[in-house]
């Protein structure tokens, strides 16, 4: 079970876009997380971002249940 590169770059394309538009301050993204265990039933690609100014590290991803981008943000804080 091997990341799919092109999956890869539209979660980053998305999560870019989406902290553009609902954070203000710097934002990081340093990684893409692969659900290929399963693990959680809402994504299976998301991004890792870290927050500039106050370090918090958190998910960016697609909810496939919602239909919408969702961050991790608050519940990481």
């Amino acid at each position: 079970m091997k990341a799919d590169p092109e999956e890869e770059k539209k979660v980053r394309i998305q999560a870019e876009r989406y902290l553009v538009k609902n954070f203000e301050d710097k934002t990081e993204i340093y990684d893409v997380l692969y659900n290929n265990m399963g693990n959680c039933n809402y994504f299976e690609y998301a991004t890792k971002v870290k927050h500039k100014k106050y370090g918090t590290k958190f998910l960016v991803y697609f909810n496939d249940e919602t239909g919408e981008m969702e961050d991790t943000f608050l519940s990481e804080k």
